[in-house]
């Protein structure tokens, strides 16, 4: 990916994961990557390397740590921050084809509110995220206990 962005200037493909969901569908829409040039703005969806993989999340904040300046990025269905330093951040998401209809990043006001509301609405997902999480183990414990479940089959189940 990051060969194409070089030579190419941008790079277009499907996304792979559910991080970005429910913008991105995974495997499904077609996102529009450009190389990142400048300070990334809030509601921006970065493009960094982790590991050995990229991973697209959005910019929700800034941090500056005296020598080192980043971004707080989270994925549109993470609850997890991470902060990744400006150096790591390879591209940016300038827009996307859902269904064969462009959505541009920057001019799209639907796009725009979508971005606003979603950030804004990440301590009532973190709450919900963590709540169904807590009512899926206390399903499988109440299973399990009941008989209806084998306590070695609830862990197997969970990661298909």
């Amino acid at each position: 990916m990051e060969d194409v962005l070089a030579s190419e200037g941008f790079y277009m493909g499907p996304p792979a994961g559910v991080s970005m969901w429910p913008m991105l569908r995974n495997r499904h829409d077609v996102m529009l990557v450009v190389p990142a040039r400048g300070e990334l703005r809030r509601y921006d969806v970065a493009l960094y390397r982790r590991g050995g993989k990229y991973v697209l999340h959005r910019v929700v904040g800034h941090f500056d740590r005296g020598s080192e300046k980043g971004y707080v990025i989270c994925g549109d269905n993470c609850v997890t921050l991470e902060y990744i330093p400006c150096v790591d951040v390879l591209g940016v998401l300038r827009g996307f084809y859902r269904d064969g209809r462009h959505i541009d990043c920057e001019t799209s006001r639907g796009y725009h509110a979508y971005s606003k509301l979603w950030v804004a609405l990440f301590p009532v997902r973190k709450v919900c995220k963590g709540a169904n999480a807590a009512i899926r183990r206390a399903g499988k414990r109440v299973l399990v206990s009941c008989g209806l479940r084998d306590r070695d089959t609830v862990g197997k189940a969970g990661r298909k």
